[in-house]
């Protein structure tokens, strides 16, 4: 299938000579530098961890930033209604992404549960607590169990 389209518009704030060795590279090259443009945009742009909290209604724990993209560990919301669902740590691999508007956001991609071996839990009911928690916010009982655990 050929292209009608007609060459590209120069963007006026390169040189010539950079736009020269552009137009000379083949499709193989201008594709790995076009990831590589985005990698450096990345890191000229990197996600803040106030940009993922002002884009999440969970709770975040942690951010680990590499390179292009992020992890974040984080208790999810609590599908019943308000706050966050503490019996679960999740992770997300989260990037910024261009829309067709030219504006951009935050692509949050779910990675899977994270279980933890040390797990604080209420002997009365059994449920999984936050670890700075004085009792028990599912059933009130100020029974808790901080010893290790499986989940």
């Amino acid at each position: 299938m050929g292209s009608s389209n007609p060459d590209p518009t120069p963007p006026e704030d390169l040189s010539d000579s950079l736009l020269q060795r552009i137009d000379e590279l083949e499709l193989r090259e201008l594709k790995s530098l076009c990831s590589y443009i985005q990698q450096r945009i990345d890191e000229l742009q990197p996600l803040t961890e106030e940009e993922i909290k002002e884009d999440t209604s969970g709770k975040v724990l942690d951010v680990e930033r590499h390179g292009a993209y992020t992890v974040v560990r984080m208790h999810p919301p609590d599908p019943d209604g308000g706050g966050v669902n503490t019996e679960f740590t999740s992770l997300y691999h989260v990037s910024r992404e261009e829309r067709p508007d030219g504006t951009d956001s935050l692509h949050w991609a779910y990675l899977g549960d994270v279980h933890n071996t040390a797990q604080t839990r209420c002997e009365t009911c059994g449920r999984t607590l936050d670890d700075d928690g004085d009792g028990c916010p599912h059933c009130g009982s100020d029974d808790v169990d901080r010893s290790d655990t499986e989940e």
